[in-house]
């Protein structure tokens, strides 16, 4: 299948009935992850906000993998010394010297540098927990 684009309004849908989901309470795993059948809750949740777009519970979960994994390598790099947050740019902070010694062995991460990540807040809301 081919990779769907998302829209800003859509992705912040999505990420909206995630949070909702999380706040309910009644989601979470005992290990921190989502039980199966959120999928599906969020599936019908997007089919009521986007009746046209075709948003299906493969694009939903392509999408939360992919803020995850997001996620997971912010938050680790924020972990590392010398490495900060700019929240009025939502991107990371880090001297030239720094990041080119990181990027020596994180090849892989180097376009993170002066990419805005506005929904890392609510993303770490999410995913905090989540152990999956």
């Amino acid at each position: 299948m081919a990779r769907r684009a998302w829209s800003e309004e859509e992705e912040d849908t999505l990420l909206t009935n995630l949070t909702s989901l999380v706040d309910q309470g009644v989601w979470r795993t005992d290990n921190g992850g989502f039980k199966p059948s959120y999928l599906g809750v969020l599936t019908n949740d997007m089919r009521v906000s986007f009746p046209q777009a075709g948003i299906n519970e493969i694009h939903i979960e392509a999408k939360i993998k992919k803020w995850k994994s997001d996620y997971r390598i912010l938050d680790a790099m924020l972990r590392r010394p010398r490495f900060g947050w700019n929240p009025n740019e939502n991107k990371l902070m880090v001297g030239n010297e720094i990041w080119n010694e990181f990027v020596q062995d994180h090849r892989h991460q180097r376009h993170f540098r002066d990419k805005q990540f506005p929904h890392f807040n609510r993303w770490a809301y999410c995913f905090v927990s989540d152990e999956n």
